[in-house]
């Protein structure tokens, strides 16, 4: 009978184990599934492409406009012509048709370089799409390994409370004997009882907890958040990152920073333009046209011609009650406020990551000390419940033992945690999360 029990239980857990690895989820699987389908990620890259799509000489302004017109008439109506010479017409039912055809083109040729001007903003403004998308990537990256790292902490504690439950479990079960025996109370043994109803209830909590955190991630790799799936229990920490390493890609990569620097190229440009609008703009037409006119209305009763044209246009605002100038003082005043902008952010980054850097030093520390605190209370713990079962502690000395470890378990947990997200957070200010 027990060897049968044993390959049950030997074959159970091979098809758990089995299940658990065809439904793992590693980190970066859940990253490639998150960018692939999160749905803020793929509103920016559609942002992005239009401003793709605008980035254009033509809508610049650089390229010549060619129409094509063609149109054609009828009328009836009651004519009376006389002329000097005598002749006279008179039809009250004259007709008439008119054709037009034509091909014209309009070319400006010069508006003060501000066709250029407005192409390098076009090329910015494509610049700035591109980097929204990838702050959008970037903060979407970071909340899914929060999301990750969030499951395997509340895994963990998931774990911690079942061993917790285990113990009261044991307390439970020796209360119950000396109870039994006549070598306990029944005070001892209905407290025993009512402490791992607490237990479970905390982890029936704790259960709830994890599988929110499931949907959570779900949530964010944009799937059916009722997915199943397992992640690796173990986060890996980054010991060695780097103060001055990370300040200079601050510096150097980080995506805000760099979109600050764009708007103030692209304030540079509107000023420039603001200027050019007062230069003269110059443009050239030139078209072919055809016209097919012929009437009972008229003493000449066809017309018709055919060619082409060739022109310049000239334009020069002079006076526009000074709206010009207004303009280019504004555009100058925005210049000024997008460098003071980037000047501002840059001091605040500098204060954010000097912060995190701190916050991520403070919590390896308290990581290595978390570690012994688990060691101590692990084998304080196994004396503590040696000690019980012969007597020579109390229930309520193994309950506190009992919270002791659980309380040393949990800051463990947490610590690893916490440094995670301090280091995640060091990778993205710095432009080091996204490669």
């Amino acid at each position: 009978m027990r060897r049968n029990t044993f390959i049950i239980g030997i074959i159970l857990i091979f098809g758990a184990c089995t299940m658990q690895a065809q439904d793992l989820l590693t980190i970066d699987r859940a990253i490639e599934i998150g960018l692939s389908n999160n749905y803020g990620i793929n509103i920016a890259k559609n942002s992005q492409q239009i401003s793709v799509n605008n980035a254009t000489p033509g809508n610049a302004g650089m390229l010549p406009k060619i129409d094509l017109n063609a149109g054609y008439a009828h009328g009836l109506s009651n004519a009376k012509v006389s002329n000097l010479a005598g002749y006279e017409l008179e039809n009250s039912k004259a007709n008439s048709d008119l054709f037009t055809a034509g091909i014209n083109l309009n070319w400006t040729v010069f508006d003060g370089l501000k066709m250029f001007i407005t192409y390098d903003k076009l090329k910015k403004l494509e610049e700035i799409g591109d980097l929204n998308v990838k702050i959008s990537v970037e903060r979407t990256l970071a909340r899914i390994m929060a999301a990750y790292y969030e499951i395997i902490r509340q895994e963990k504690e998931t774990e911690i409370m079942k061993d917790q439950v285990g113990i009261s479990e044991f307390r439970l079960e020796l209360a119950r004997l000396k109870y039994e025996t006549g070598s306990g109370s029944e005070l001892e043994y209905l407290k025993a009882r009512v402490e791992l109803n607490a237990d479970i209830a905390n982890l029936s909590s704790q259960k709830t907890v994890y599988m929110n955190s499931l949907a959570t991630l779900n949530e964010l790799m944009a799937r059916d958040v009722t997915s199943k799936f397992t992640v690796k229990d173990t986060i890996l920490i980054n010991y060695k990152l780097n103060y001055d390493s990370l300040r200079a890609g601050m510096r150097e990569a980080n995506r805000n920073l760099l979109l600050y620097n764009r708007n103030i190229d692209v304030s540079a440009l509107d000023m420039k333009s603001a200027r050019a609008v007062q230069w003269p703009t110059i443009g050239l037409t030139t078209g072919i046209n055809y016209l097919n006119n012929q009437t009972e209305a008229n003493i000449v009763n066809y017309n018709r011609n055919f060619g082409a044209v060739v022109g310049v246009t000239a334009y020069m605002n002079i006076f526009d009650g000074l709206n010009l100038q207004r303009d280019y003082r504004n555009a100058k005043i925005s210049y000024a406020s997008s460098e003071l902008e980037v000047k501002q952010l840059e001091n605040q980054l500098e204060a954010h990551l000097l912060r995190i850097y701190n916050e991520y030093l403070n919590q390896l520390e308290l990581l290595t000390f978390e570690k012994e605190n688990v060691t101590l209370a692990d084998k304080n713990m196994d004396i503590a419940k040696e000690s019980f079962e012969v007597g020579a502690i109390s229930s309520l000395q193994l309950r506190e033992i009992q919270k002791n470890l659980l309380d040393a378990n949990t800051r463990l947990v947490d610590a690893e945690f916490r440094t995670k997200l301090t280091e995640t957070a060091l990778l993205l200010i710095s432009g080091k999360l996204l490669k």
